[in-house]
């Protein structure tokens, strides 16, 4: 049961964020700014913190290739970008101290960061002509709004049981 737990919590951060969004109210609101929950990349960058890069490296790249079947038209931006940003995350942490504020803060900037690499992708192939300040106007402010508001909500209650996890997983 234990080694379940870790995947467990993925599969429900992933499903989440589908839920929140079919969820979300469709009013004016939200046909002038796109809110997009990034609920399992919060959940990865703890995963690099508190669980370990490699674990982390891989739950971002299995994640990623469905996040671009299920999500995507274009395969390959997430399944890059989830293990990098992992990567990143676990390579900050030898240098910053492993505090809850310090994951959210990484988390808030993994999130603008991935925003950023996806509109460059969109943009560099065609399938976007938004204008950069359109863009962080319309998407990337919002975003971080929402998943500002979700990490004030959830953030301890996921590193709890992130390091829960660690702990049972070092008495095997």
């Amino acid at each position: 049961m234990k080694k379940w737990a870790l995947p467990f919590l993925a599969v429900v951060c992933f499903v989440s964020e589908s839920i929140f969004v079919d969820l979300w109210p469709k009013n004016e609101l939200y046909m002038h700014y796109f809110f997009a929950p990034r609920f399992f990349l919060v959940f990865l960058v703890f995963t690099a913190i508190y669980i370990g890069q490699t674990r982390a490296m891989v739950y971002g790249l299995i994640f990623g290739v469905l996040y671009d079947c299920v999500y995507t038209e274009l395969l390959g931006v997430y399944a890059f970008a989830f293990p990098l940003i992992a990567y990143i995350v676990a390579k900050a942490m030898k240098v910053l101290h492993p505090h809850w504020l310090i994951a959210c803060f990484l988390s808030l900037f993994s999130i603008a960061i991935l925003e950023l690499y996806v509109y460059g992708i969109q943009l560099l192939i065609g399938r976007t002509n938004m204008p950069f300040q359109m863009f962080c106007l319309q998407r990337l402010s919002p975003t971080l709004l929402l998943n500002v508001v979700f990490l004030v909500l959830l953030s301890y209650p996921l590193k709890q049981q992130l390091v829960k996890i660690k702990r049972l997983e070092q008495e095997d």
